[in-house]
Order: C-alpha cells, then structure tokens, then sequence
C-alpha cells in the first residue's frame, strides 16, 4: 500500500514537506526523532498523557462497588419490592374445626390471630359477603423482595343443609365469580394500574376438612364438584380421636376413595393438589408407605403458654386430655407443622404457579363462550328468524288480493288525509287584545278530531 505513495512533496512556495510515505513508514513521531525532514512546520505538538495500564493503576482508579460490573459474571440487577396474592379456601361439614385449623396455620408466638367463626353465618349472608369470613396475614421476603399476602377465606358447613347442592353450588359460585372478578380488571378501559399491582381475588386452592373414623358419600360428592374448579388439599381434623392403627388404615382407606370414588354421579378421581416430591421433603413429609396426602392434623385453640412466652417464643398449640397430651406440631402426633411449612413456605411459588396455568385455560373457555354466544345471536337475527317466518308463510299461503285490497285502503287513507289539512286554513295567531275565537270556530278542529289518526 505504501509503495503506491509519493517520496517527496512540495509545496507552493517551493518548500520540501514531508511525503505521504514518510508518514506511512514512520508516522508522527519520525518528526521528533531525527528524520531528514525534521524542519518542516509540526504544528501544534501533542501532549503525551501517561499510561494506566498496570494492575495497580487500575485497582487504585476502580471504585469497589462498580468491581461486580467488569467481573466475569454478569451484574444482578436491584430488585424493587412486589406482592404476590395467595387465597386458600377452606371447606367442610360443620363442627370439624375449620376454624380452628385456620388460627393454627396462620398465628405466631404473642399473636392471637381474630379468626370470624362461620358457625352461625347462613350461606346467603356469606355469599353477600365473603369478606367476614375472610383471614389476612402479610409478610416481607427480603432476600426476594416479595410481599406475600396470604388469605384463608373460611366457608359455613354444608352438613346443615338437607340439599348438599345447594351448598355445592354457593361454593362453586364463588369460585366462578372471583375468575369473572379478575377477568373484568383485566379488560376494563378504567384500569390504570399493571394487574401485577392489583390484588388477585382468585382462589389458588381448597383445603377440604375430612370427619375422622368415615368418609361419606356426600363428602366424596362435594370434593369431586369442587374439584372441577379449584385443586384440593384433604385434610383429617381431630386426628387425635384415632389410635395409630386406626389413623393409618383410615389414611390409606381416604387416599383409595379419592382416587377411585366409585360412588353414583362421580365420574373420575378427585382433583387433589400435587406437591412435587421435593417441596413434600423439604417441608419435612416423608412418604413411609402411607399416601399423603391427605394429612392427619390435629389443631387446639389451647397453648402452651410457658413455650409462648419463653425465649425464644414459640407457639406451640396442644389438646390435653387426662390421660396425656396432643401436640399440634409434633411430627409423631400431627401433620400440621408439615402442611403449615407447605401452605406457607415451600409450596408457595407452587401453588401460585398452578393457579395462573389454570386461570388461562380458564379464560379461553370464557372468552370462547361469549364469543360463540354472539355468533348465536347473529346467526339466530339474520337465518334461523326469517327461515321459520318463510316456512310459516309457506305453510298458511299468502293471500295476494288481500294484501293487494289492503295497500289500497291505505294509500287512500294517506291521500285523503293530505288533500284535507292541505284545505284547512292557516292558523293565525291573533292578538294580545283580541278575546279568544267563539266556540262555533273549532269546528274545523272538530272534523279534523272526527276522522282521528288511521
């Protein structure tokens, strides 16, 4: 490339430059080092900065915190605080200790959770509002950044009522309506903030209570209608009214009835939640040739006060009875710390996950519907509607003199009409001073009242 460059140039008053070559071979810095052409016109000279390529150099100029951003692995970008929603529903026959469970699961050592007891609330007044029976406790994960609020929404019995549908279809219509609820927020032209900052109304599970000793068919009824909407958690309350055999065989006995009812009007298995293998570990259950679930708890609104006041406090509910002591949270006598660890921990993200995976499909089915509800309407407007009034019409026959005689009488009618208000005379507003017209001047008025409207 050089070989193509002049040796020499001259400028117009006959002065040697330095050539294009020169430059090319020798740059710059040849004009400070001896070269021939070393009184040709430099210019200005450059300012020579020194060098900070040494380590030490670098770590001096190098603030620590900005290190994590020139490391070999790639930043971690600040997290800013969100809320994440999880409602569980609770569901079961009267007097199983619904809520009891509910304290039990969600209270802390000094805290007494205010739990509403649905014992005496009717269906109807739950349905208008939910809200009464509803527990909310919030916690801050600092490490994710997270905000959980966590709703235990409590439900009346349904063995009071002699019509279990009944009750089926008051749960399952709250179900519905929380999805409709959210589906509304989604599509509303008003809504002004990310659905991520909205509090989700929507249920993530059920925790379905079992009567100790027998499940019944109306039981199994119930969790399989439930079960079509919203996963289920079966768990047997008062399991300290069981021996350990008996707890053990009824466990397995439940778990074969969920999996095959073989019941009248129940189709397949029941819809119960499944905890992957290791979040069931890491929460502490361990399957020793016994199903779980369902889960064998035992819940008491007693506690040791000795345990809640000691340092550090723990709340440790139990059942004393005279012959020894049934402690909530002891692994040997009850699931509960076990389901605790799941519902609050470990299957947190789990759960969540599910809910949103169900909601979709969910919603398809939603919007599919409504929309093949106004193709129905349509179809039904503009084909099936004047199909059956032709095949009426075909059927009765059309008189054609009738409908010609019929035109007639009223184009005469309308001809009529015309020709006499356009005899009538103008109506002249008379003046101020004048009285009004006799009676004898309406009688146009008259014969117009006469003929009336056809």
């Amino acid at each position: 490339m050089t070989g193509d460059l002049p040796n020499m140039a001259v400028d117009q008053h006959g002065k040697q430059v330095m050539s294009l070559r020169d430059v090319a071979l020798h740059g710059q810095g040849s004009l400070l080092t001896g070269h021939p052409m070393s009184n040709v016109d430099q210019g200005p000279k450059l300012e020579r900065r020194p060098s900070f390529g040494s380590m030490s150099c670098a770590s001096r100029a190098l603030h620590p915190s900005d290190s994590y951003l020139l490391g070999p692995r790639r930043p971690r970008p600040h997290k800013i605080w969100k809320k994440k929603y999880i409602k569980v529903m609770v569901v079961g026959d009267s007097g199983l200790g619904k809520t009891t469970l509910v304290r039990a699961l969600l209270s802390t050592p000094g805290e007494r959770l205010q739990v509403h007891d649905g014992t005496y609330t009717s269906k109807e007044q739950w349905l208008k509002d939910p809200e009464s029976l509803c527990s909310t406790v919030s916690w801050r994960d600092e490490d994710d950044r997270t905000i959980w609020v966590y709703k235990i929404q409590d439900t009346p019995g349904y063995g009071d009522d002699l019509d279990v549908s009944r009750s089926i279809n008051l749960l399952t219509t709250y179900i519905e309506e929380q999805n409709h609820k959210w589906l509304d927020m989604e599509q509303s032209s008003e809504r002004k903030d990310d659905m991520s900052e909205m509090e989700d109304p929507r249920v993530d599970i059920c925790i379905f209570t079992i009567p100790p000793h027998r499940l019944r068919a109306v039981d199994i009824k119930v969790m399989f209608e439930l079960g079509q909407h919203v996963p289920l958690v079966p768990v047997i309350t008062k399991a300290d009214t069981m021996t350990i055999r008996e707890a053990n065989s009824y466990r397995n006995d439940v778990a074969t009835k969920l999996s095959n009812p073989m019941i009248p009007g129940v189709r397949d298995k029941i819809n119960v939640f499944k905890f992957e293998r290791d979040t069931l570990e890491r929460a502490g259950i361990i399957d020793h040739a016994t199903p779980t679930p369902p889960f064998l708890v035992v819940a008491s609104n007693d506690i040791n006060e000795d345990l809640n006041t000691g340092d550090p406090p723990v709340y440790w509910p139990e059942r004393r009875y005279p012959w020894g002591t049934a402690e909530a949270f002891n692994r040997e006598h009850s699931d509960l710390l076990g389901l605790r660890a799941l519902l609050l921990k470990e299957a947190l993200e789990e759960v969540n996950k599910t809910k949103r995976q169900r909601y979709e499909g969910w919603r398809r089915q939603a919007l599919n519907a409504a929309r093949n509800g106004r193709r129905l309407r349509h179809v039904l407007l503009w084909t099936i509607i004047p199909a059956l009034a032709c095949l009426h019409i075909g059927r009765t026959g059309v008189n054609i003199n009738q409908v010609r005689n019929q035109v007639s009488n009223t184009t005469t009618k309308v001809r009529r009409r015309v020709q006499r208000l356009r005899s009538q005379p103008q109506a002249v507003a008379p003046p101020a001073e004048v009285a009004p017209p006799a009676p004898k001047q309406q009688e146009p008025q008259k014969q117009k009242q006469k003929w009336g409207v056809f």
